[in-house]
């Protein structure tokens, strides 16, 4: 086991609650995706859809922040799950009596999207106070993948739920799966912070210090340009499933759990690569970022159904690996004093650039064919690797 499991109960708790509360979070994903296309017929309505969930982000998130590194993140963090889990609860009873619709569909994912803007800075913020730092690289690596093992497990009991219980019970299981990292949270034991009076300082602090360190900025750049890249698993599959590959909507499940698969994959192959010096980590994440690419593209315009799955676990592989990287090395630049604010920034790169991207690939897929726009989504990805790590590269070595 990996020594943050196996040794750190407050880990342990965190990353089993974690797990099951991101499966939930996946089967929601699929699902809303498939139920908005069966009711509309157009990728660009689930990009809207997907814009929805990510926009509180954008708006919100540095507010988040600056809750995490003002109050208790551990009483913060449950209120926000608690939120989580009535509105998708709320969902679960409109499609369970058939009155779901795209407007209440679009409404439960803004909501969910606010919980996101305060609690994905706050677990952020949190993690570093649960494991010791050379433990870090491993901690996130580790919370990355209750995230990608809920690509595999959320997926497949979506397709399973839709197909032999309807929405409904789609939408009920997620909302209870909130359940297991709300009782986690409460078990934990952490001793207060110390007040040492910089954290009432402001957001724009946090805006000053990213925007004038180069390397912060690029970090920040690199974790919204693999965000983009991995856009179309969530938007774009119910229209591969339909379109390229012919097979019924729910398949889209399938395709989101290959790209889990492969960032599991990911972890297991890198776990001593993630406890690595800043300068190992640095060698290897434009490698990675390139598989990541490649492994996408493969999958877009390869055209037999399960060879093109082969290629998605490829490109999980690679995600997870540039990902973690990226993530690492921010976590490792920033104090504790605002490590939540900070941590805000990183949670609007990586999901508040989703409208955007959501919005773009749908709207590519509809006029030019989702394979078309897989590779538009692709750019930001190439241009990191190719700029962006070097500057990672030089204060590591």
């Amino acid at each position: 086991m990996v020594p943050p499991l196996r040794h750190n109960r407050n880990f342990r708790l965190f990353f089993f609650g974690q797990l099951v509360s991101n499966s939930g979070t996946w089967l929601q994903n699929v699902a809303q995706g498939v139920l908005v296309l069966r009711l509309t017929g157009r990728s660009f309505m689930v990009g809207i859809t997907s814009a929805a969930l990510f926009v509180p982000v954008l708006l919100l998130a540095l507010f988040g922040g600056r809750l995490a590194d003002q109050v208790d993140r551990r009483r913060l963090l449950i209120g926000s799950q608690v939120l989580a889990m009535a509105a998708t609860g709320v969902m679960a009873v409109l499609a369970a009596t058939g009155h779901a619709t795209v407007a209440a569909v679009i409404v439960v994912a803004a909501l969910v999207g606010i919980q996101y803007a305060v609690s994905i800075p706050t677990m952020g913020a949190l993690i570093p106070a649960l494991v010791d730092r050379e433990q870090l690289g491993q901690a996130v690596g580790l919370n990355s993948v209750t995230y990608n093992v809920g690509r595999v497990v959320g997926p497949i009991v979506s397709t399973a739920a839709i197909a032999a219980l309807g929405f409904g019970w789609a939408f009920g299981i997620n909302s209870l799966s909130f359940v297991a990292l709300i009782v986690a949270l409460a078990l934990l034991r952490i001793e207060p912070r110390r007040d040492t009076g910089r954290e009432r300082r402001s957001i724009g602090e946090a805006l000053r210090v990213a925007w004038r360190s180069r390397r912060l900025r690029w970090m920040l750049g690199a974790v919204a340009a693999v965000s983009i890249a991995a856009d179309p698993v969530v938007t774009l599959t119910p229209a591969f499933a339909r379109t390229v590959f012919h097979r019924p909507g729910a398949d889209a499940g399938l395709v989101v759990a290959a790209f889990g698969l492969g960032a599991i994959v990911s972890a297991a192959l890198l776990v001593r690569a993630f406890r690595a010096p800043a300068a190992t980590r640095a060698r290897f994440v434009r490698p990675v970022m390139l598989v990541f690419a490649g492994g996408l593209a493969a999958f877009a315009w390869i055209p037999i159904f399960w060879p093109a799955l082969v290629a998605m676990v490829v490109g999980g592989v690679g995600y997870l690996a540039a990902s973690t990287t990226w993530t690492t090395a921010l976590q490792e630049e920033v104090g504790d004093d605002m490590r939540g604010r900070i941590m805000a920034l990183w949670t609007i790169a990586f999901l508040g650039s989703r409208p955007l991207a959501a919005i773009v690939d749908g709207g590519v897929a509809d006029l030019a064919g989702p394979r078309v726009a897989v590779v538009v989504v692709l750019l930001p990805l190439v241009a990191v690797a190719a700029f962006g790590v070097p500057v990672l590269r030089r204060k590591a070595a």
